[in-house]
Order: structure tokens, then C-alpha cells, then sequence
């Protein structure tokens, strides 16, 4: 039985299958930190491109591939996914410096076992299948590891945080790309310098996970200081309603006794301010509780200032925006509008009315749409597409319309501000947030 045949024919089936199975791995693994583009054509681009690149060959002194390979991967980001710009760039300098620095370890590792052994066909498919198999344990373990943590890593960065990300990463390919090409002959010392690749933009994926952790839970914290202020309201308004209830027998009995005495103007005084009283009744916007609690603080302190509200919230389905950034588009915007609605003079001859109109809800096919329009009649000031504030302090106060346009970004949707001389509109539309 001619064994080296049967060992030949099994490496190059295992590491052929390797190969497509090491590519899959990757691309599996940039769909997780990235939004693929939805058409096919762009997964076949992906899969294909990666598959090549996560198994190229590395050789001492081979800049050119490295160069040609790199510049081809950053079009791959560029073209099959989507949203902000800054992640898919970073993603580059954070991932490509893996494949270069284990593959051009490995090469030169095995390469030199080879030589020592005497390029024994053995020793070849031997350490053909041990080259392979290192790749899928690498590459599985990554996908493995941070599968589950890379998506909410994507959602909850903003572009500063994946900025300093990438500039660590970009050192790091700086680092293997120059040191493969300047190669000294006895390129065993250049393994250090691969390994410390390796553990460095690991470890980066590790940090990343660690601050993403640490971003979650104190959106978890400001959640829970919503939400105890939520049912302390709830509370307080079941309280009143209690008192209410017990006290309505006298409030009937003084609206008898007013009308019966033919006071009909005081007796109808007397039953809007009991109805008054009942509005502050807990309203039912939408099923999540903390929004809840904003819309309900938000519209009660509108009313309170003579602001005619209206609101239609349709969210049956809610998006998949986290409930902190969720609840600081609303907030933030409805603060501008209410700040809006109160330079209009109340009562007197001014024509114009305090109004606000807030509009939100998500699509079948996944699109959250939102809207939001307020009366006004100071004027706008904007800066090379900033909006600032006309408050007399002169302070920078255009931090609310800065805050709802990063999460905007953030989700890879799109903000659109409009106004008039008597009103003005803010517009979001954020897509696939199911």
C-alpha cells in the first residue's frame, strides 16, 4: 500500500476544504462587525476576496502582495458594506495584520521544518495539513470568541472611539508590513514581531469588548434611574387618583349645589379644574417603559406651558436602537421644541400658537421613522451646518441637535432639519433597526 500517495491525496483534500472553510470563517466574522450590503452579488464579493486573503502566502521581502492585497480589502469594505465610514476603515487596520503576521509565521516556520528534514514528502503533506489546521483553530476560535460581543461593539461605538481603535491596530500593520518587507536573512527573529501582531489586535478586539461592556452597563444604570423615575410618577399618579376617587363624592356635591343655585360659569370652573386634576393620568405611548416615562415628562411639561401637543407614536415593534440612545433622540429634541414653543408670547394678539408635533413609528420592512415639528418664532443661527443656540449667555447650547445627529450616524441612518420663519422640523430615518 502506497502510503505517501494516500497521505498526499488526503492534505490536499483537507487543506482545499481548509482553505474555502478558513474564508468562510473570516467572512462570517467581518458580517459581524460590519452591515453587509443586502444584494448577493456583495456576499459572493466578500466571501471570494476574503477567502483569498486570509490564506495568502507570506514571504520575507514581499511587500508588493501585501500592499496589492491591502488596498483590494479596504474597497471590499467600502463597497460591500454599509453605514459609517470610520468603523469599516478601522476594520481594516484591525483585522488585516492577522492573516499577515500568522500566515507569514507559519510559512516561515514550516518552510524551515521542511528544510531540516530534508524535504521529506512526508514532512510536506504533514506539515501542509498541521499549516491548515492551525488556520481553522485560529480563525474558528476568533468567530467563536467574538461573535456575540462584535455587533454590539458596531452599534455602540461612536466614530472617536473606533478612531483610536484603528490608529492602535494601524500601528500594528505598520509594524508587520515593514518588518516582513526589511526581512533580514535569518527571518526567524521577525517571529517575535508576528506574534506581537497577533496579541496585539487580539487583544484590541478584547479592549473593544471590555469598553463596550463597560458602555452597556452604564446605559443599563441611566436605564434604571429612568425607569425608578418612571414608576415614582406612576406612584404619585395612582396616589392622586386614589384621593381623587374618595374625594368625588364633595366634588360632585359642590358642582350640584353651584348649579342648583344658578352658578353655571363657577360650577363649570370648578369641574375643568377637577378634570385637570385627572389628566395627569400616567399616558400609554408606546409598550417600553422608560420611553414611556420620557414621553409622559416631556408631554405633561408641555401642557403645563400651554403647548398644544400632538402625538403619534405607532410602536408595536420596537427598533433595535438601545433604549438610551432611543430615549435621547426624543428627549433631546423635545426639550429644543418646548424651548422653542416658550419665546411665543402666550395669550395677546400674537397670532402664532405654542404646538408641537411628534410623529413615530417602524415599518414592516424594518425603517423607524420619526419626526418632529415645533411653532417658533426666534430665529435660527447656523454655522457651517451646526445650529447654535440664541440663548443670551452666548454659551454653545447646540449640544442637543449634536447628540440626536451621532446617534443618527451611529445606526447609519439619516437626519434631516428643515424650518420655515414660524416652525421647524427635525426628521430622522434609521433603516433595519429589527
Amino acid at each position: 500500500m502506497d502510503y505517501l500517495l494516500i497521505l498526499s491525496v488526503f492534505s490536499r483534500i483537507f487543506c482545499t476544504a481548509a482553505f474555502f472553510i478558513v474564508g468562510l470563517f473570516f467572512y462570517r466574522l467581518l458580517c459581524c462587525m460590519a452591515l453587509r450590503r443586502a444584494h448577493r452579488l456583495f456576499a459572493v464579493m466578500i466571501y471570494i476576496s476574503g477567502t483569498f486573503i486570509v490564506n495568502m502566502v507570506i514571504y520575507a521581502n514581499d511587500l508588493f502582495n501585501i500592499t496589492l492585497a491591502f488596498t483590494w480589502f479596504i474597497i471590499v469594505m467600502l463597497l460591500g458594506f454599509q453605514g459609517r465610514l470610520l468603523p469599516r476603515l478601522a476594520l481594516c487596520a484591525i483585522l488585516y495584520p492577522l492573516p499577515i503576521a500568522l500566515n507569514f509565521l507559519l510559512m516561515d516556520a514550516f518552510t524551515r521544518i521542511f528544510t531540516a528534514s530534508g524535504k521529506s514528502p512526508y514532512a510536506d503533506s504533514l506539515l501542509s495539513v498541521a499549516d491548515a489546521v492551525i488556520r481553522l483553530v485560529f480563525w474558528l476560535g476568533l468567530l467563536k470568541i467574538f461573535r456575540a460581543r462584535l455587533d454590539q461593539i458596531n452599534r455602540l461605538y461612536d466614530d472617536k472611539t473606533w478612531l483610536l481603535l484603528g490608529a492602535v491596530c494601524l500601528a500594528s500593520l505598520v509594524s508587520i508590513t515593514t518588518c516582513v518587507f526589511f526581512a533580514p536573512e535569518q527571518s526567524y527573529k521577525m517571529w517575535p514581531c508576528a506574534l506581537a501582531c497577533i496579541v496585539t489586535n487580539v487583544g484590541s478586539l478584547y479592549l473593544a469588548e471590555y469598553f463596550s461592556t463597560s458602555i452597556r452597563h452604564d446605559m443599563e444604570r441611566k436605564n434604571l434611574i429612568l425607569s425608578k423615575s418612571y414608576y415614582e410618577e406612576l406612584e404619585q399618579n395612582q396616589a392622586q387618583i386614589r384621593k381623587l376617587r374618595h374625594d368625588m363624592k364633595n366634588h360632585l356635591s359642590v358642582i350640584r349645589s353651584l348649579l342648583t343655585s344658578g352658578r353655571r360659569e363657577e360650577a363649570e370652573a370648578y369641574f375643568n379644574e377637577v378634570d385637570n386634576r385627572f389628566s395627569v393620568v400616567q399616558r400609554v405611548f408606546c409598550k417600553n417603559s422608560v420611553l414611556n416615562a420620557v414621553l409622559n415628562a416631556k408631554y405633561n411639561e408641555a401642557m403645563e406651558n400651554g403647548i398644544d401637543c400632538f402625538f403619534n407614536i405607532d410602536l408595536n415593534q420596537m427598533p433595535a436602537i438601545d433604549s438610551l440612545s432611543l430615549c435621547s433622540l426624543f428627549a433631546n429634541t423635545l426639550d429644543n421644541a418646548i424651548e422653542a414653543c416658550l419665546k411665543i408670547p402666550e395669550g395677546g394678539e400674537q397670532a402664532l400658537k405654542r404646538k408641537i408635533s411628534v410623529k413615530a413609528r417602524v415599518t414592516e420592512n424594518g425603517y423607524f421613522s420619526y419626526e418632529i415639528t415645533n411653532t417658533k418664532i426666534n430665529p435660527v443661527l447656523e454655522n457651517r451646518g451646526k445650529f447654535l443656540s440664541d440663548k443670551d449667555d452666548g454659551q454653545p447650547h447646540g449640544i442637543g441637535l449634536a447628540n440626536v445627529r451621532e446617534i443618527v450616524e451611529k445606526y447609519g441612518g439619516a437626519l434631516h432639519i428643515s424650518y420655515t420663519d414660524s416652525a421647524f422640523t427635525v426628521t430622522v430615518l434609521i433603516s433595519g433597526v429589527l
